[in-house]
């Protein structure tokens, strides 16, 4: 991907973290950007590809290609910023890759998924093997009472206080 900032007939050079600031500094809202956050979805800077992550305007098309992403950062920003957007498979896509951050979370928020069976996606947090991850899906009310209880009997003494004190609320 060739990036070419022009300014009166004259080409400029951009280093990654200017150009990260361009795109992140471009309006979220401006539906006719849509097909620029589309291909800087593809650029080869992971800075670029978060800064599209967090723009409300991108595609349903655009948040596909995200969330096949190999970068960290670019997840964390597309679930923080896009939980309508991702659909279940895109979800549990992310959610198998085990990275703790990233899977916390979605615990904290899973209700919050719009495109995705909440339930099936808690019970998903629910067999992490990182017990953080299930004690933020343990500590949020609004997760699935169902899962919620099912963690009342984890391993870790933690992730059964937090899910006894969200069932008492």
């Amino acid at each position: 991907m060739e990036i070419k900032f022009m300014v009166d007939e004259r080409e400029i050079q951009l280093g990654c973290e200017a150009l990260e600031s361009l795109v992140g500094n471009l309006p979220d809202e401006d539906e006719s950007l849509g097909e620029l956050f589309h291909e800087l979805a593809q650029s080869n800077i992971a800075g670029v590809r978060a800064s599209v992550a967090r723009k409300s305007v991108i595609s349903a098309e655009t948040v596909a290609i995200l969330a096949s992403d190999s970068s960290p950062e670019v997840i964390e920003a597309l679930v923080n910023a896009q939980c309508g957007k991702l659909s279940e498979s895109d979800l549990a896509q992310i959610v198998q890759r085990n990275w703790s951050g990233v899977n916390r979370g979605i615990a904290g928020n899973v209700e919050g998924y719009d495109q995705s069976d909440t339930t099936a996606l808690a019970k998903l947090l629910a067999g992490s093997t990182d017990p953080s991850v299930r004690a933020a899906l343990a500590s949020n009310r609004g997760a699935p009472k169902a899962i919620v209880r099912h963690l009342l009997k984890d391993p870790d003494p933690e992730v059964r206080r937090l899910a006894q004190n969200t069932l008492k609320r």
